[in-house]
C-alpha cells in the first residue's frame, strides 16, 4: 500500500511539471481594411473566446488606414478591458482609428517599414474630405492621450498624432501631424522592437512553442456591418413597428408579431454588439410603447393625442441612440435621423391602412376596450331593461380627433366617444348609434341621417 501511495504521488508530480512545460495558445486577429462596426464584433468575439481558452496573449496584427470614429471607440474599450495580455503588430501600417487600437495594446511591435499615426478626425461631405470641427478633434485628442496613459506611454506623442498644433522637440513640428516610424517608435517608446513576423514576437515574449490558433473573420461580422447601416436600420424599425401595432390592432398573434419582434430583436442585437446600443435606449424605446397605449386605451381624447406624440418622440429617440455614438459623424447622425422617421412614418401609415381597411380590428368591436364600450358590460345592470337612451340617434360634431376613441360635442355638452369606423378628423359631423351610459358609440353623418 505504501508503494502505491508513493507512486501515485509521484505521478501527480511529474503531472503538475508537464502541466506547467506545456506551452499554451496565442491567439492571432487581424485587422486589415477599413474599421468598421463589423469589426467591433469580431474584436469583441476573438479577445472574449481567447479569454475563455486561457490563451497567453492575443497578437493583433494591423494593416489598416483607419475607419470610423464610434467604431474605434468601442474596439478600443474592447482591448482595454481585455482580461489577457494584447499585443500590436503593426504589419505596415496603423494609420488613424488603426493607430489608436495599437495604443491601447500592452505591447507594440512593427514590422520593417512599418509606420503608425496621422490621426486627425476628417469627415466626407459632399464628396470631399474636411477636417472635422475643433470640439471632435478635441475629443479625439484625448481620447488617444488616456489610452497612451492607460499603457504608461508619453500621452503627447499620442497626441501629436491627432493635433497638428502639437510640438515634440526633437520628434516633430508645429502644424505638422505625428506619424511614427518603427525606428522613431522604438525611440519614444511606442515600440518593444522590429520584427519580422509573428513568430519572433513569441521569442521576444518569450512564448516559444505555443500554439497559433487564427481567428478568423465571421460571416456573422459582416452580417453586422449590414445591419448597422442606416439603410437596413431603417427597414428594421419599419417592419419591427408595424408588426407589433398589427398585433395590437388584429385579433389573435401570428406572423406579424413574430418578424416584428424578429426585426426588433436584430436592430438592438447588432447595435448592442457594435457598443452603440445601451440600456437607455431600451428604457427610451419602453417609455415610449407604454405613453402610446397609454393614449390610445386610457386617455382617448382628453390629452389632444400629446401623451401619444411624446410617446412617439421617446421611441424615436430610443432608436437613434443606439444608432449613433459621441464621436459619430455629422452625415452619419442625419442618416440615423432621416431612418428612424421613414421608418416610424411607414409603421404608422402601414398601420392606419389597416384599420381603415380590415373589416374587424381590436381598436373596432374586436378588443379589449371597444368590447367592454360595445357591451356595455361595466353599466348594463344599472340599465333598465327596455329603456330607450335620449342619446340615440342624436347629432354633434367630433371635438378632437377620433382614433377611434375622443371626444364629441353634442349641444355644448362634451362627452366621450367612440368612433366604429375607426378614424375621424375633429370637425366632422358624428351620430350617436349606441349608448352605454358612460361612452357613447358614434359614425359620421351619412345621407340618411339628414333626410
Amino acid at each position: 500500500m505504501k508503494h502505491v501511495m508513493l507512486f501515485l504521488i509521484a505521478m501527480a508530480f511529474v503531472g503538475i511539471s508537464c502541466a506547467a512545460q506545456t506551452p499554451g495558445s496565442v491567439w492571432t486577429l487581424k485587422i486589415d481594411g477599413e474599421i468598421g462596426r463589423g469589426t467591433v464584433s469580431y474584436l469583441r468575439q476573438g479577445i472574449s473566446d481567447a479569454a475563455h481558452a486561457d490563451a497567453l496573449a492575443v497578437i493583433i496584427e494591423f494593416s489598416t488606414p483607419g475607419g470610423y470614429l464610434d467604431s474605434m471607440m468601442s474596439a478600443r474599450d474592447i482591448i482595454l478591458a481585455s482580461k489577457i495580455p494584447t499585443v500590436a503588430y503593426v504589419n505596415r501600417e496603423a494609420y488613424s482609428a488603426g493607430a489608436l487600437l495599437a495604443i491601447a495594446c500592452n505591447k507594440i511591435y512593427f514590422a520593417p517599414g512599418g509606420v503608425m499615426g496621422a490621426a486627425t478626425p476628417v469627415y466626407f461631405e459632399s464628396g470631399k474630405m474636411e477636417e472635422a470641427p475643433e470640439k471632435i478633434i478635441s475629443a479625439t485628442r484625448k481620447l488617444f492621450a488616456a489610452t497612451a496613459q492607460a499603457r504608461g506611454r508619453d500621452s503627447s506623442i499620442a497626441e501629436a498624432m491627432v493635433d497638428k498644433d502639437v510640438e515634440i522637440k526633437g520628434l516633430i513640428a508645429s502644424g505638422k501631424l505625428l506619424t511614427l516610424t518603427s525606428e522613431e517608435a522604438s525611440q519614444w517608446g511606442y515600440s518593444d522592437g522590429e520584427v519580422q513576423g509573428i513568430d519572433q514576437i513569441l521569442q521576444a515574449e518569450k512564448m516559444t512553442g505555443a500554439t497559433l490558433v487564427p481567428f478568423v473573420h465571421r460571416t456573422i461580422d459582416s452580417v453586422v456591418d449590414v445591419l448597422t447601416t442606416s439603410w437596413m436600420a431603417g427597414i428594421l424599425i419599419g417592419v419591427g413597428m408595424l408588426g407589433l401595432i398589427v398585433e395590437m390592432v388584429v385579433p389573435g398573434f401570428g406572423v406579424p408579431g413574430i418578424v416584428g419582434l424578429s426585426s426588433l430583436g436584430l436592430f438592438f442585437w447588432s447595435h448592442f454588439l457594435v457598443g452603440l446600443a445601451g440600456w437607455e435606449s431600451l428604457l427610451f424605446l419602453l417609455v415610449g410603447v407604454i405613453a402610446i397605449l397609454l393614449e390610445v386605451f386610457v386617455f382617448t381624447g382628453t390629452t389632444l393625442g400629446m401623451v401619444g406624440l411624446g410617446g412617439l418622440v421617446l421611441i424615436g429617440l430610443g432608436f437613434y441612440t443606439s444608432m449613433v455614438g459621441p464621436l459619430t459623424q455629422p452625415i452619419e447622425a442625419m442618416h440615423a435621423i432621416l431612418a428612424v422617421s421613414i421608418g416610424l412614418v411607414a409603421a404608422l401609415v402601414g398601420v392606419v391602412f389597416l384599420i381603415t381597411r380590415l373589416p374587424e380590428t381590436r381598436l373596432r368591436f374586436g378588443g379589449v376596450i371597444l368590447s367592454q364600450a360595445n357591451t356595455g358590460k361595466a353599466f348594463d345592470k344599472t340599465k333598465k331593461k327596455g329603456a330607450v337612451s335620449a342619446w340615440m340617434g342624436r347629432q354633434g360634431m367630433a371635438a378632437t380627433d377620433l382614433h377611434p376613441v375622443g371626444s364629441g360635442e353634442f349641444a355644448g355638452e362634451r362627452v366621450d366617444v367612440v368612433c366604429e369606423e375607426g378614424f375621424l378628423n375633429k370637425g366632422i359631423p358624428i351620430v350617436v348609434t349606441k349608448d352605454d351610459g358612460y361612452r357613447k358609440v358614434v359614425r359620421r353623418i351619412g345621407k340618411e341621417d339628414q333626410e
